[in-house]
């Protein structure tokens, strides 16, 4: 493959950028200030950078494109529930930026649900919204427009490098911060862009090692979430050539069955762990923001002692991780792709240093952000 840079060419409103920029003036003055085709296919124009928006998902990727003062441009966002579903992430945001607790709610953090009637007194310029909840909402999204408000859709659950960098594309264009948004696409595809073709260049009989990948939000003694090629975890282990044992499950996501899952006999486990406020703290997979590693250990350790595991080819062998679910669904998230990378073909990408990369970048572009805890560990022995 050719650099990042003709990936990025081709992707739909980026190169419109590229175009755009390369206008005569006079050409580029009658045109709109800001175009581009969302996620959804839909062209956006704006006459000038929005002033205010609604951020109804992905509040994290407009703070890392936008930096901290553009948060003083978001009038409402998703709050309700984000504390019971990332607790983590939640203390740390909102303690480094206690202004999002001022912020008003217009929906779940973790659902599609959103109040249409908040919205509409809120009159934001912008609604940015993901794919989902632009499919759940429908029906509301011409109420939105025809009260003068730009609904535009992002995308950062499907796990794909075009959807990744040509929503924070757009961030970027609405921001006025198209350089940054540039820098952390080129980052981020470049280095997926290195692994991939290090993978295809390998033998067949280097790929497909089986892995059982387990939301640990259920505690040890009932079966979390896993998920099918199309959707997180499951897309990401769909593009490292790994055999997910849920890869062809109907359901994006949802448990498997344990009998299933034994007989199976995975090569690697991965659990994915975050801070759920719910009856399974005690002994769920704790991982990401304020959490200690001796914590995550001791959590891990929990699943791996599963007593019908015992004979797992993966426990026998130590073969057991854990990863931070809420880091996914960012321009970092590249980061957990090459530790997972490291967990598939250790040998060929002994190179690679993850953690250092997920610091550096929150070191640049949020360096406000208190920025400390657990993402990624195998189990200690």
């Amino acid at each position: 493959m050719n650099s990042f840079r003709k990936l990025f060419r081709t992707a739909a409103g980026c190169a419109l950028a590229f175009v755009l920029a390369c206008l005569p003036a006079a050409t580029a003055a009658a045109a709109p200030a800001i175009s581009f085709t969302d996620i959804a296919g839909r062209k956006v124009e704006l006459d000038s950078l929005p002033k205010t928006f609604v951020v109804a998902n992905y509040i994290a990727n407009f703070l890392m494109v936008g930096g901290a003062d553009s948060l003083d441009k978001v009038a409402g966002m998703t709050f309700d529930g984000w504390a019971d579903t990332r607790y983590g992430e939640y203390v740390v945001y909102t303690e480094t930026f206690p202004r999002l607790k001022t912020i008003p709610s217009i929906g779940g953090y973790h659902d599609d649900v959103l109040d249409s009637e908040k919205i509409l007194s809120l009159h934001p310029d912008v609604l940015l919204v993901g794919r989902s909840q632009f499919a759940d909402n429908n029906q509301k999204i011409e109420v939105f427009e025809k009260a003068g408000i730009r609904v535009v859709v992002l995308d950062y659950h499907a796990m794909k490098v075009e959807n990744h960098t040509k929503s924070t594309m757009i961030l970027g264009q609405l921001l006025g911060r198209e350089d940054v948004a540039r820098e952390q696409c080129e980052a981020y595809a470049s280095a997926l862009e290195h692994v991939y073709a290090k993978i295809a260049a390998l033998p067949d009989s280097a790929r497909h090692k089986k892995v059982y990948m387990e939301l640990g939000n259920k505690g040890v003694g009932e079966y979390g979430n896993s998920y099918n090629r199309d959707v997180l975890w499951g897309a990401v282990l769909k593009n490292l050539g790994a055999d997910n044992l849920a890869e062809n499950s109907p359901q994006p996501y949802a448990p498997l069955d344990t009998e299933f899952v034994l007989a199976s006999d995975p090569d690697i486990i991965i659990i994915g762990g975050g801070i759920w406020r719910n009856h399974a703290e005690g002994d769920q997979m704790s991982m990401g923001l304020t959490i200690g590693e001796d914590s995550a250990q001791a959590r891990l350790k929990g699943f791996a002692e599963r007593p019908e595991w015992k004979n797992l080819s993966a426990v026998k062998n130590g073969e057991i991780y854990a990863v931070d679910h809420g880091s996914l669904r960012n321009m970092i998230d590249y980061t957990l792709t090459l530790y997972l990378a490291k967990i598939l073909y250790p040998e060929t990408f002994r190179e690679l240093d993850p953690m250092a990369t997920m610091r550096a970048f929150y070191a640049k572009y949020l360096p406000e952000l208190r920025f400390d805890g657990t993402f990624m560990i195998r189990l200690a022995r």
